[in-house]
């Protein structure tokens, strides 16, 4: 894969020159590839937040380099507003914001803003609300009368019907119950994979990030603690523990059996490869008890 996104030795300081001076973020690089879904997850304050905002202009570095395609975004600072379109951000309960009469002109405010023709508008508020789970008849209902989980998938809806190439989502499944969670993290990976875009997902659930991601970074007191695969960053759980994160539910049965020497072959961490280290570990078992007979 090619990469699509870099960050190179990026600081960003909230309230510069003054008494209140903070370093939000300190030297973080780090790139991330076409096509890819990314993890992103640290303590509260580590800097997720701020970060985003970097990627796609909302904010612009104090120092250091973010690159889109190899190219500075801040090259041509009055072309900044090209790179929102390019890179999409959902915001945490992004519902709230929802203001339009209809769910289709909610859906249609993006496209609106990018000055495009009446017929392409349509196009893709309908094939982002088809991404997200939405009918044509939900199109012409207020937005104001859906579930609280269809109103995030409405307001989800927005940013893709943008195309965006690069896909930010942060807590997208924050607050619903796991049906939502499925239909809109469903949603992420046909959008990612119908459109080879590159998806970043903020998430304070290890759970969610272990189950959907093929690699994660870790921040901690504005810092890139640990980047890598699933594997790499989960197969040292008291390495998470030490940078104050938590590591899924899973991981801890793992460690527990570890203490009681039962040794599985691998980190656990979803339910699949946990599945796998079991079966791994009993077919084992059963093969030391054939020789024994």
């Amino acid at each position: 894969m090619s990469e699509k996104i870099r960050l190179e030795n990026v600081n960003f300081i909230y309230g510069a020159g003054t008494p209140y001076e903070t370093r939000a973020l300190k030297d973080v690089s780090f790139s991330l590839e076409a096509g890819s879904m990314t993890g992103l997850i640290g303590h509260t304050g580590s800097g997720k937040t701020t970060l985003v905002r970097l990627l796609n202009g909302l904010e612009k570095p104090a120092s250091g380099r973010v690159l889109l395609d190899g190219a500075d975004i801040w090259e041509k600072p009055r072309e900044i507003g090209k790179i929102r379109f390019r890179v999409g951000i959902v915001m945490q309960y992004p519902e709230y914001q929802l203001f339009e009469e209809t769910v289709g002109k909610d859906i249609a405010f993006g496209p609106k803003n990018m000055k495009l023709p009446a017929d392409e508008i349509e196009r893709r508020v309908l094939e982002s609300a088809r991404t997200v789970g939405l009918s044509e008849d939900d199109l012409e209902k207020s937005p104001f009368d859906l579930s609280g989980g269809q109103k995030r998938r409405v307001a989800i809806a927005g940013v893709m019907a943008m195309d965006p190439e690069v896909l930010i989502l942060d807590e997208p499944a924050a607050g619903l119950d796991p049906e939502g969670r499925e239909i809109v993290f469903g949603s992420i990976e046909k959008y990612r994979r119908e459109k080879n875009a590159t998806v970043l997902i903020v998430s304070h659930s290890m759970e969610d990030v272990a189950e959907r991601c093929g690699g994660l970074l870790i921040l901690g007191h504005g810092q890139l603690i640990k980047s890598g695969s699933v594997d790499e960053v989960f197969g040292n759980p008291e390495e998470l523990k030490a940078a104050g994160l938590d590591v899924p539910q899973l991981t801890y049965l793992g460690l527990l059996l570890e203490r009681r020497g039962i040794k599985l072959d691998h980190s656990v961490y979803t339910l699949e490869n946990t599945a796998d280290a079991v079966t791994s570990l009993l077919s084992g078992a059963d093969a030391k008890r054939g020789d024994r007979l």
